[in-house]
């Protein structure tokens, strides 16, 4: 079992645990510029902390996708593939969210119009690209899960666990994005804990066939 192999599994369950902290600790739940502007310049620290929770989370997004995509080699290796392209781009949408939080706690202790003026700007210039890679990291999952239950990896409840991840958050109900990371962090360290069990990369019919030869 190598460092990369333990390393990118690891990253599975990580990913949904470092946005859980990052939401706990994040100063407001606001999408308006307005009121993330005066969270940030109130709890700086905490806006600053959560900020790094999403930049983390990018990191840990592309390191989770490796992790399915190495692991699936005959049976859903298109879907494997798919889900690692739809990764890529979900790290980078993270890594956009992020920036974006990094600005406001950089405009915030400026003059509150000019600071909205800004990020007005930036929402529309940036916002049309970044919006879609906000979607693409958690449906990456999904086509993920859905490629390791092909290859005889993960059961087909992973499947489900991936969809409520991803949908979850965006239900009109009290305490959504924590119900959306603690189904992550017990889907995805299912995963993982499969993931690193010797001979995952070959799914079972192939090791039945090499059995009966």
């Amino acid at each position: 079992m190598t460092l990369r192999r333990v390393t990118c599994a690891l990253a599975l369950p990580l990913l949904p645990l470092v946005l859980l902290i990052g939401t706990l600790i994040a100063p407001s739940d606001s999408t308006d510029n307005g009121p993330q502007l005066a969270a940030a310049a109130a709890h700086g620290s905490r806006w600053v902390a959560a900020a790094a929770c999403e930049l983390l989370g990018a990191v840990l997004l592309a390191l989770a996708v490796m992790a399915i995509v190495g692991a699936v080699r005959d049976r859903g290796v298109g879907l494997a593939n798919a889900g690692g392209v739809l990764g890529v781009l979900g790290s980078l949408g993270l890594c956009f969210i992020s920036l974006h939080h990094w600005f406001i706690y950089a405009l915030a202790s400026t003059d509150s119009v000019t600071a909205l003026h800004v990020l007005h700007r930036l929402d529309n210039s940036a916002g049309p690209i970044a919006f879609p890679m906000m979607f693409a990291g958690p449906i990456s999952l999904v086509v993920c899960a859905a490629a390791a239950v092909r290859a005889g990896i993960l059961p087909r409840w992973t499947i489900a666990g991936a969809v409520v991840f991803f949908v979850a958050d965006m239900l009109p109900i009290p305490a959504a994005e924590e119900i959306q990371m603690i189904v992550g962090v017990a889907t995805f360290g299912f995963a993982a804990a499969r993931l690193l069990r010797p001979h995952t990369a070959t799914a079972p019919r192939a090791r039945a066939a090499l059995a009966v030869e």
